[in-house]
């Protein structure tokens, strides 16, 4: 090749090559999950979080395990990591109780505040938002039908008592399922919020008109076509305000993602 074609192509590569050398020096964020979380709240998520914990220094890197993980495997597959280790909250849950696993990582639990364990150094908290219910039915407060479980201790503030439809503790599965449809036969909705979902959802499942939000460990549960949006947590937030935060307990960030935004368009 001659050199004055040689040259401009040398340093076309080195332009090309130094971003990724950079990248590859950064410090890493390693996310140990399970296949379920996984697929119903990180997948759609991860572009956007690998882009987001580039721009604050770290580089994303995700480990799936099962979700009864034990502390060989565990031993196994974080040897010489270094930089954080982010659980899901399965995986939280399975290493209750297990031992340290070297001292270069920053152990990160998911889940509730009782899971913490001597392994976490902080835990992120994910209880129930009901901040996130209330500002989706108040943008649609003639249009849902909000759905709720008799043990369930929120509910929509300004909202049509109409459209809200409470399992009494004396209905069993089928027959709140027909009350349901009563109900959408009388007032022909066709989008439903159900927050927790039961064997009363079946038969409602299968019914092509209906529309979907729910919190998104149900995601895999409603036919693609079907689900308007997961409640889920906001892991771009999250992990940018953990890596911002010295407190050592963080309460998850939630919001509603669209079926729109879970299959890559913002639109």
């Amino acid at each position: 090749m001659k050199p004055f074609v040689l040259l401009p192509f040398l340093l076309a590569m080195l332009l090309c090559a130094t971003p990724l050398v950079v990248v590859l020096q950064l410090p890493a964020l390693w996310f140990l999950t399970d296949a379920t979380y996984k697929a119903n709240v990180y997948s759609f998520q991860q572009p956007g979080l690998s882009l987001c914990m580039l721009a604050n220094g770290y580089r994303l890197r995700t480990l799936t395990v099962k979700a009864d993980v034990d502390h060989q495997t565990l031993a196994m597959v974080l040897e010489g990591k270094e930089g954080y280790v982010v659980c899901s909250p399965p995986i939280t849950q399975a290493l209750h109780g297990l031992e340290r696993v070297g001292e270069e990582a920053v152990f990160v639990g998911m889940g509730q505040a009782s899971q913490k364990a001597p392994l976490f150094d902080c835990m992120i908290l994910t209880q129930a938002d009901e901040r996130i219910w209330q500002e989706a039915v108040d943008g649609r407060k003639s249009e849902v039908l909000y759905i709720r479980s008799s043990d369930a201790q929120y509910l929509p503030k300004e909202f049509p008592t109409d459209l809200i439809v409470t399992k009494q503790e004396s209905e069993n599965d089928v027959q709140f399922a027909r009350r349901i449809e009563q109900m959408l036969q009388a007032n022909p909705i066709i989008h439903l919020y159900a927050p927790r979902l039961g064997a009363w959802a079946l038969p409602l499942l299968g019914k092509d008109t209906l529309l979907w939000t729910v919190e998104a460990s149900y995601r895999s549960v409603i036919p693609p076509s079907n689900l308007y949006g997961v409640v889920a947590e906001d892991l771009s937030r999250t992990f940018k305000q953990l890596l911002e935060s010295e407190r050592t307990d963080i309460i998850a960030v939630k919001r509603l993602f669209t079926g729109r935004e879970m299959h890559g368009s913002w639109l």
